[in-house]
């Protein structure tokens, strides 16, 4: 991709140049080329392009009103909805930057991001008030604004925050307000902070530039060749990068039609991707199984999917649904390095390095590995602006991953002949559960908050369809004897319910090296004891709509 500027040319979008890496211009010339035609579909509702322009450009103009500064931080604490894209554009036509809040947070886990974050602002609905209403009185003393999607605002609801409006009065004051509609930004200012999970240490906010972002969304465009024609359908979480900036945002910049749903459904998908003609869809790796275990039904051939993005090579699902896997590597910290552009792949790869990247296979020591060996994957950007600028807060983590000039990517892989790059496993102390990467060491605080509890672990133990679930080994206080569902029952309205563990056992000691640090590979080696309580043999039931 070029750096050279010049005019806006969306017929070549995909190529956009670093310099144009903005989103106020895209957004208007979209808007004035594709005028009524439907932008997104979210249930019966729908906006098009121009209506959608006008919207987000009176949300930042409220914004501006509200007193939004160049780089001040406001969080999308939000379920799947529409206004968590005009809100997003907004804030960040107003200059400011957004933080994507995962909507099934406790207030202690909320308090953590705002407070990392220094977030000044939040965007959620009537149903979640209440979570922001538990935060601590000196953090929600922090908060000029708090925006509901909600047309109106219950007046019991407003109690101990500040300035409570709906987004019809924050468009209002917008309307009233007048002016300008954004403020000149440039592919180096920070677009967004995005939360990943820590894994020997808390969630870290990666800071994301404008160059980054529409980076990865011109990979995404080459990677599926979505095109003005297309249907994209997404049901995946919009605070995760797949469905916004891989999703919305280059749906947008090629002028294809948007549609989006709540949430993942198994038996439903297929139904759901029929009935809105979409022709592109998002999935994560372990999600193709989940379809694949469902019985077959009348929409299994009757959609028109060409192409679903990001899963593994499957010749058996694709033969039963008639639809293309494509797949890439990324993470939140560098984009979307390694893709094959469409409707080329190689099965088993993720790709090659895209051209504005260097790519590496190393040992232990930093050292280059051998063609087909496998060792950790690290990364070097060849132009500004297209990483991260570093993490919130944590310089000594920023500094970690980024030593020798290379970003640690700390996932391993492989490397043939050709440049092709194989995924082989990922950081040994990640936990991925129901779709969210979990930080053990959030698990571990939180569990260690039970005043029965003195010494915690948190790991990974496999879970069918490449997932994990959450064991924990336990140190309980002298003269004290919780059992696990007393502990399970602490922890519903502490914990997020992905977050949950399956499996408790209790140990006298941890074994710790004479660093003090927890020998977890000791613990996985040792594996279950027969005496481990299982949650899910126990019949002790965790839903996501269970009370928190």
């Amino acid at each position: 991709m070029s750096q050279i500027d010049g005019p806006l040319d969306l017929d070549t979008i995909s190529e956009i140049p670093l310099l144009q890496r903005v989103l106020g211009p895209i957004l208007e010339a979209r808007a004035q080329r594709e005028g009524d035609r439907v932008y997104m579909r979210f249930g019966d509702l729908s906006w098009s392009f121009r209506e959608t322009n006008a919207l987000v450009r009176d949300l930042s103009c409220g914004l501006l009103g509200l007193g939004l500064a160049k780089g001040e931080r406001v969080a999308l604490f939000l379920p799947n909805h529409p206004y968590f894209i005009f809100t997003w554009w907004a804030i960040n036509l107003a200059g400011g930057a957004s933080v994507p809040t995962n909507p099934n947070f406790t207030s202690l886990l909320l308090e953590y991001v705002l407070e990392d974050s220094d977030v000044i602002g939040i965007v959620t609905t009537a149903a979640l008030l209440p979570v922001v209403q538990q935060l601590s009185e000196r953090r929600r003393r922090k908060l000029r604004f708090v925006t509901i999607v909600e047309d109106e605002v219950p007046d019991a609801l407003r109690q101990g925050l500040p300035s409570v409006m709906s987004v019809e009065d924050l468009r209002q004051r917008g309307r009233a307000r007048g002016g300008p509609s954004e403020i000149p930004l440039d592919f180096q200012d920070v677009h967004c902070v995005s939360y990943t999970s820590g894994t020997t240490g808390p969630s870290k906010g990666a800071i994301i530039p404008n160059g980054q972002y529409f980076y990865s969304s011109c990979v995404f465009l080459r990677a599926v060749g979505l095109n003005r024609d297309d249907v994209l359908f997404t049901n995946l979480p919009l605070f995760h990068g797949l469905a916004s900036r891989l999703g919305a945002l280059p749906a947008w910049m090629v002028g294809a039609e948007y549609v989006l749903g709540t949430r993942f459904s198994a038996s439903r998908f297929w139904q759901e991707v029929t009935e809105c003609n979409a022709t592109v869809a998002h999935t994560i790796f372990t999600l193709p199984n989940m379809l694949m275990a469902q019985s077959p039904g009348p929409h299994d051939r009757a959609h028109r999917l060409r192409a679903m993005y990001n899963a593994n090579h499957d010749p058996e699902f694709e033969r039963r649904f008639g639809v293309r896997l494509f797949e890439a590597y990324g993470m939140t910290e560098v984009g979307l390095p390694i893709y094959t552009r469409y409707p080329h792949r190689k099965p088993g790869s993720c790709g090659r390095i895209h051209e504005d990247w260097e790519a590496r296979i190393v040992d232990e020591r930093g050292l280059d590995v051998p063609i087909g060996t496998p060792g950790q994957i690290v990364l070097r950007p060849k132009l500004p602006g297209i990483m991260m600028k570093g993490y919130v807060n944590k310089s000594e983590e920023t500094a970690r991953v980024t030593q020798d000039l290379w970003f640690q990517t700390g996932d391993w892989g492989k490397q043939d002949q050709d440049g092709y790059f194989y995924f082989t496993n990922r950081h040994k102390d990640r936990i991925r559960r129901r779709g969210e990467n979990v930080s053990p060491m959030e698990v571990e605080n939180i569990i260690l908050g039970h005043p029965e509890i003195a010494d915690c672990a948190a790991l990974a133990f496999p879970a069918r369809e490449g997932e994990d679930d959450i064991r924990v080994v336990l140190v309980t206080q002298p003269d004290t004897t919780p059992t696990p569902t007393e502990i399970m029952d602490w922890l519903r309205g502490r914990m997020p319910y992905f977050m949950m563990p399956r499996y408790i056992e209790f140990v006298p000691v941890l074994p710790r090296n004479p660093a003090g640090k927890v020998e977890k590979y000791k613990l996985i080696e040792a594996g279950l004891p027969p005496d481990t309580w299982d949650r899910e043999a126990a019949g002790y039931v965790i839903r996501r709509d269970s009370p928190q």
